[in-house]
């Protein structure tokens, strides 16, 4: 990775009584203005003027039989975009860089394997020169396509509240170290038995410039929660769940939480035949906690809509929407909060029918921080769908919702998109058909803060849709 330097003249003065220095020209120094986005954070869309932007993407698989993955680089912007992307593969291959130039109001797509072939995942950080644009990466798999975020930056921490290995199902972890000196990190794990700390996973190291993919042996797991703590260095960790039985089918990759929070939305959550709707809320500090679970976008009625979840020290605290009484059927969104401060990380695994079979998809909730006015993402629909995009309006306020599409003139509406009403506190669901609107990035803007998920098919002639979340900003 490419290390920016700025050199500044110091200047030492001292004074004394009845002393003085005679004045000294200096230069005036130029402060350099690199992409510094605060405490990590779920990924959104940064804005400023920066030197140069980094994005790091948490891995996909990569083989043969429909197994691979991409990267999309969306840039809105009027100039075009300049950088490189470093593609990262197991098997101790070394990394492979690629310059990369997307032009203005366009996209491009980058298989990985095409950069870096060896290695059973891979994973990239994109590099941007002056900033600008936003990436985000796609899991190919017979199972399901999965789409992800990448980060903005590297963390020292990294939670997982779900995880999974009933009926033979396969998980792991993906740890990317995009910096040249070796990180150590401790891996631990909390299993409905309690919390597991395996000797083999303490003090882990994490060559620098290089991918590991962590087995998770455990089985029989229905809850497997996961955190990563770097003691040295800063990584990207990533989860890869094949997902075959006990109640779930499917593929997922996603990007682990890199901080903890005090509250966490989601735009998407159904009651009705058939489906089942779980979350699972890691605590992994060191004192209990309660956590309120309240359910958005419903209709009027008697129902008693305040969960309280009581989540231990080190623990996994569960809701199983079954289990809430007198929920309504249809679409709702969620807020989950505690009063102790950021102390937990959540993840919603939402199972629906798929024609004859059933469609899993895990995503991890966003924070309050995020809730945003934009929402954009680099991969939308290929094929004509109803029900794409998810949009909870989290302010007691009636809004108005336009989508637009990136073309050659920019920000184009989409047909009869222009004007979309969303009701205080409602969540509306947005079906992507136009033959303009596929396959391009998007972007969703309103009036009021909310939240945008979207339902993406999972590729092939498999049914059913793959959630993640947009790009706030």
């Amino acid at each position: 990775m490419r290390l920016q330097r700025t050199i500044a003249a110091v200047v030492i003065a001292g004074a004394a009584a009845g002393l003085a220095l005679a004045g000294r020209q200096s230069p005036v120094p130029l402060t350099a203005s690199f992409a510094f986005l605060g405490e990590p954070t779920m990924p959104f869309v940064p804005s400023g003027s920066f030197i140069t932007s980094s994005w790091f993407c948490p891995g996909v698989p990569n083989g043969q039989d429909g197994v691979g993955g991409n990267v999309v680089i969306a840039n809105p912007s009027d100039q075009p975009l300049a950088g490189r992307i470093t593609v990262y593969g197991t098997d101790a291959t070394a990394p492979v860089s690629q310059l990369l130039s997307v032009a203005a109001r366009t996209s491009i797509t980058v298989t990985l394997s095409d950069v870096q072939p060896v290695g059973t995942f891979l994973s990239a950080v994109v590099e941007v020169d002056g900033g600008g644009g936003f990436v985000e990466q796609q899991a190919i798999h017979p199972a399901g396509n999965a789409v992800a975020a990448c980060a903005n930056a590297a963390s020292s921490h990294w939670y997982f509240a779900d995880g999974f290995t009933a009926a033979d199902s396969e998980e792991r972890l993906i740890l990317t170290n995009p910096y040249p000196d070796a990180a150590i990190v401790d891996i631990g794990f909390v299993t409905k038995d309690g919390v597991r700390k395996p000797s083999r996973l303490q003090g882990y190291p994490v060559p620098g410039r290089s991918v590991q993919v962590v087995e998770l042996g455990a089985k029989d797991e229905s809850i497997l929660a996961s955190k990563v703590v770097a003691s040295r260095g800063r990584i990207v960790a990533g989860r890869a769940q094949n997902q075959l039985g006990a109640g779930r089918l499917g593929y997922s990759m996603t990007l682990g939480a890199p901080s903890l929070s005090s509250q966490l939305y989601f735009a998407d959550g159904e009651a009705g035949a058939g489906i089942t709707e779980v979350y699972r809320i890691f605590n992994p500090t060191d004192q209990d906690v309660t956590v309120d679970a309240v359910f958005l976008g419903l209709p009027v009625t008697d129902f008693q809509n305040d969960q309280q979840i009581s989540v231990p020290a080190g623990g996994v605290g569960t809701l199983d929407t079954a289990l809430v009484r007198g929920l309504p059927a249809g679409r709702h969104g969620a807020v989950f909060s505690t009063f102790a401060g950021d102390s937990v990380v959540v993840e919603r695994i939402l199972t629906r029918p798929a024609g004859r079979s059933i469609a899993t998809t895990v995503v991890v909730g966003s924070p309050s921080t995020l809730a945003s006015t934009r929402w954009s993402g680099a991969i939308g629909s290929d094929l004509a769908l109803d029900d794409v995009l998810v949009v909870l309006n989290v302010d007691n306020v009636d809004t108005i919702v336009k989508v637009s599409t990136l073309g050659p003139g920019g920000w184009v509406p989409v047909p009869g998109m222009d004007a979309l009403a969303l009701p205080a506190n409602g969540v509306i669901t947005i079906a992507i058909t136009d033959p303009s609107a596929l396959g391009t990035p998007f972007r969703v803007e309103g009036t009021q803060r909310m939240y945008v998920e979207r339902l993406l098919a999972r590729g092939g002639d498999l049914r059913g849709r793959s959630g993640s979340f947009a790009l706030a900003g």
